[in-house]
Order: C-alpha cells, then structure tokens, then sequence
C-alpha cells in the first residue's frame, strides 16, 4: 500500500477514532493532546490540550476567576476557565517550573524554577519580562507578590523564605 496522506502531532500517537462514516477522525497523543481530522487532507487541528505530567501550582489572578495559569515538569499554561481552553503556553526547555502566580495587577506572570530561578512573563504574549537569578540554590517552590506589587516572597527547596 502507498502513503496517501501523512501529517505530525505533538508526541506519539496513541489512539484513533472514526466517525461513523469515516469522513473524519481524532487522534490522540501521548503528549496528551487530542486532534480532529479530515479523513482526506489528515490537517489536525488541535482541539483539546493538558498537561501530561504531574501539576505542579495553580493561579488565578486577583478577583479574577475566569482565567488560571497552571505549571507542570514542562511548562506554565494559561486556561480559560469557562472554554476550558489553552490560551497560552510558556516553555523553559528543560527545566522544571514548581510555582506561578499572576502579579496583582496583572501585568505578570511569575514563576519559580528548578534552575533556581524567578522568572516573569507577560502575560499575553509570554514573552519573558525579567528574571531574578540564584533566587534559590536548589529551586523556586513557592512565590507570593505583595497586594501593591513591590516585592516578591519566595520559598526554595532548601527551606529558606525570601523577599525581593
């Protein structure tokens, strides 16, 4: 038999299902995405996304509650809380993200990781804002913004509380 169509997703796939009348299918990955199909053209278009590792933090922004940021071993994710959709995905390769917290005003996102560093992220576009380095030598676990936005707490792996 001959390829007729081909198409990549995110991680390998593990699961397909027709529709009744074969005309499409989603297809799952084991990155924990899910996409629909046309049985012809095969573009997947992503339709559903999670984190396929443990959740590490959760965050909604002050008096907010119809968005929340989540942060797993691979990334930070931005969701809509009444679509249930991803809004935004922030990725540091390599590393592990133990904290996120959206600033009080909403201005930005931050973060702590295992590097041992604070990052902030804009938090539209997820482009990084500023980082703090050596915040924690063993990594950032836990961050609290102060109500008027001038200091940072964090927490470190190796038990110690900051301010910044």
């Amino acid at each position: 038999m001959k390829v007729k169509q081909q198409a990549k997703v995110m991680g390998a796939c593990t699961s397909i299902s027709l529709t009744a009348d074969s005309t499409h299918f989603f297809a799952g990955s084991s990155k924990a995405t899910i996409y629909w199909c046309n049985s012809d053209t095969i573009a997947p278009e992503l339709r559903n996304t999670c984190h396929y590792e443990r959740i590490n933090d959760i965050a909604f922004p002050a008096g907010y509650s119809d968005l929340f940021a989540t942060c797993s071993i691979n990334d930070i994710r931005v969701w809509n809380a009444n679509t249930r959709q991803e809004l935004l995905r922030i990725e540091v390769p390599g590393l592990e993200c133990y904290a996120v917290k959206f600033m009080n005003d909403g201005r930005s996102i931050l973060s702590g990781w295992n590097d041992g560093k604070i990052r902030a992220f804009l938090p539209q576009s997820g482009r990084l804002l500023y980082a703090i380095n050596g915040a924690h030598n063993h990594g950032v676990t836990a961050l609290a913004p102060t109500n008027d936005c001038t200091r940072i707490v964090s927490g470190g792996m190796e038990g110690e509380v900051r301010i910044w």
